[in-house]
């Protein structure tokens, strides 16, 4: 059964008290398949009379239910497991991509409700009005349900506390106020993230019903740049200015390539998706770096046995071995979870990448690391924006809160 958390930073003003009650108990239901109402007591310490009057509450706002638990009766009557109504509650998120932006609805459970995508633009304006359509288009039909917020996620350095992109180099945004133009005329709270941190708040929020969330971990993005979200004791990495763990632009080479951020040999010009297609067009003799095929047919052929494309999945796979490495020094975490085109490569890479960890890591801390593929598969950053808005709502008071 989940810990539950009941202390606070902060003070809470009388008038709160109850709601954050309410919020308290519900995120335990959240988090627990089989949990009484004794339960509670039991755990939170708070009088049943307390207790009940909670539950009622919530019932009555069409938040929960009571149903037969599947447990044995110790003394008495069968006990009755509270869950949520799933529906009940709605979240809103947008995935910000260089292909355009994916926009959903999905309940307490990370479920998607509608979604629609919205093609790229080169005029930023443009496209993100676009997508203001379509945020208002899935959101004006929920009827009586209650809306949390909208979540977004933005690629590169951006302000959370405005949604303003201060440098998306992959996209050529700088200095783009995405959030500005996505909330203009809105009454619902908008909530922004770097897609690679969101990427990990997916990993911990939405975890296997009944395993322990991930504390200290990596999620790692791979796609036209390289991404990476640090979770440190449950808790986001996110430095003084919100640019922490930018892991794709360290060096991995001195005099490597010019990267678009503008220092050189950035790992994320070796082991990022544009790396890959990049590797695999120059093998081929295209010297302009035009890709010849992208991420997914590359596996394809690999799978295929084509020689070519397995020669760059162990190219690349030896640099992502060298990043792993440099994570592992930095945080030693206990799990590195990757997304995207290496989570679909992951059978056929695996080897090559542990063989270059292995080679530059200690094997004391190589033998308990961890590393696999993201359960939520290309999902993960929009479950993470979906994360972002009920983290706030079930825990307004924690760490990570992200800036209203």
């Amino acid at each position: 059964m989940v810990k539950v958390q009941l202390t606070s930073r902060s003070p809470l003003l009388k008038s709160h008290l109850r709601e954050a009650n309410e919020r308290l108990l519900l995120n335990m239901i959240r988090q627990n398949a089989d949990l009484s109402r004794a339960d509670i007591v039991r755990i939170t310490g708070f009088s049943a009379s307390s207790v009940t009057y909670i539950i009622k509450r919530m019932i009555k706002a069409g938040l929960v239910c009571e149903t037969p638990s599947n447990r044995p009766a110790r003394v008495g009557r069968q006990p009755l497991t509270l869950r949520l109504k799933p529906e009940a509650l709605i979240a809103a998120g947008v995935e910000i991509l260089g292909t355009g932006a994916r926009v959903i609805t999905a309940d307490l459970h990370g479920n998607f409700l509608a979604q629609r995508f919205v093609p790229w633009e080169l005029d930023h304006i443009v496209f993100l009005v676009r997508v203001r359509d379509a945020i208002r288009a899935l959101t004006s039909n929920l009827g009586g349900r209650n809306l949390l917020g909208v979540g977004v996620s933005l690629p590169g350095s951006i302000d959370r506390a405005n949604g303003r992109v201060i440098a998306a180099e992959n996209l050529g945004w700088f200095d783009v106020d995405a959030g500005g133009i996505l909330s203009q005329g809105s009454s619902v709270s908008f909530y922004y993230g770097n897609d690679a941190h969101l990427g990990a708040l997916a990993e911990r929020w939405f975890c296997e019903p009944g395993t322990r969330p991930l504390e200290n971990f990596v999620y790692v993005i791979l796609r036209q740049g390289l991404g990476t979200g640090v979770m440190v004791d449950g808790s986001l990495l996110r430095g003084a200015t919100g640019e922490a763990s930018e892991f794709g632009h360290t060096t991995l080479f001195a005099d490597g390539r010019r990267c678009l951020c503008g220092s050189v040999g950035c790992w994320e010009e070796y082991a990022s998706q544009r790396a890959l297609e990049r590797l695999f067009a120059e093998k081929a003799g295209l010297s302009n770096g035009s890709a010849e095929a992208d991420a997914e047919q590359i596996i394809r052929l690999a799978r295929e046995g084509d020689r070519r494309a397995l020669s760059v999945l162990e190219e690349v796979a030896g640099y992502l071995g060298m990043g792993f490495a440099n994570i592992n020094a930095a945080l030693n975490p206990e799990a590195i979870v990757v997304g995207d085109y290496l989570a679909s490569a992951w059978d056929l890479m695996k080897d090559w990448v542990w063989d270059t960890l292995r080679s530059r890591a200690p094997q004391r801390q190589v033998r308990l690391l961890r590393i696999f593929p993201s359960r939520h598969g290309a999902d993960s950053t929009l479950l993470g924006t979906v994360a972002l808005v009920l983290s706030t709502f079930f825990n307004p008071s924690a760490e990570s809160r992200p800036a209203a």
